[in-house]
């Protein structure tokens, strides 16, 4: 009997979970870790017939231990967190990894000064690993990104829109994000690489925030604004413990383009448009 399975750490968050409902459909023997205790995710993967465990990505000792059976690995935590890892897989399985596009955009900021770090080190422990970059990944209740757009659109009135609306955004389907990963783990992204994916097309800041509004049914004015000032104003709000739609660090690089920095590129499948959509339609079932 093969008991060999693939480890997908951070299961209970919609990329994971998505990463092992495809995994699962396709016939592979899944284990699927979560760090805080959910419910629903729990029920989801049980459904799915996943291995379900408890497991904190920094317990190396826990980890090595789910990992003694493994046949690859996704860690869809960042790989600030996920890094340690590295040394525990090298050389013995495919094993993805997930840094962020931003790396080759923003360097100033002080994460992502880190994450480059990781980078470097991730491949100096395990150079056959996936390094994936993804651009800006939407698509989900809570993404972080495009979600909470879609409430300011409908709450407000008027949604202020940092910077000039011409840089140029590229954002990623979920849905597309866990596919590519689960293509990198079953061989067919090569190996000993660092990966940009991202959306099919570029849009402006401008036009997203008018596909959002259109994908919401609402129609407030969006007001371009200085994105500096902004910026300053959400730090300050933000060591006072009050979160806005986007953060500070968000909106400081609203003026620069946040398409692919890096070769090779993989380009996700789904359409902003289409996207837009599903989570809107995922947004009105969500209680």
């Amino acid at each position: 009997m093969n008991d060999k399975h693939i480890l997908i750490v951070g299961a209970s968050k919609p990329l994971g979970l998505e990463i092992v409902r495809r995994l699962c459909a396709t016939g592979h023997n899944v284990v699927a870790t979560y760090r805080t205790p959910n419910k629903e995710a729990y029920r989801q993967l049980e459904d799915l017939g996943a291995g379900i465990v408890q497991l904190d990505v920094t317990d190396e000792t826990a980890l090595a231990t789910q990992l003694d059976n493994a046949s690859g690995a996704i860690f869809t935590p960042i790989l600030t967190v996920s890094k340690n890892a590295a040394s525990l897989v090298a050389g013995r399985f495919p094993v993805v990894f997930f840094s962020s596009n931003n790396v080759a955009v923003d360097f100033e900021a002080d994460v992502y000064a880190r994450l480059r770090a990781a980078e470097d080190e991730v491949h100096k422990r395990a150079p056959e690993a996936v390094i994936f970059r993804p651009t800006m990944i939407y698509g989900y209740p809570g993404d972080g990104n495009i979600a909470n757009l879609v409430g300011a659109m409908r709450r407000f009135p008027v949604v202020p829109m940092p910077g000039h609306g011409k840089a140029l955004q590229q954002p990623i389907y979920y849905k597309d994000v866990a596919k590519i990963a689960c293509e990198a783990i079953t061989g067919d992204v090569g190996s000993n690489e660092i990966c940009t994916i991202a959306g099919p097309q570029p849009v402006s800041q401008k036009i997203l925030y008018q596909e959002v509004a259109r994908s919401a049914n609402a129609k407030p004015l969006i007001a371009p604004m200085p994105a500096g000032p902004i910026s300053q104003i959400l730090r300050v709000t933000e060591t006072l413990g009050l979160k806005g739609p986007l953060s500070a660090a968000q909106v400081a690089r609203a003026n620069q383009d946040k398409t692919p920095k890096a070769e090779p590129v993989i380009y996700g499948e789904t359409t902003l448009a289409a996207g837009l959509n599903a989570l809107i339609r995922d947004l009105d079932e969500t209680p």
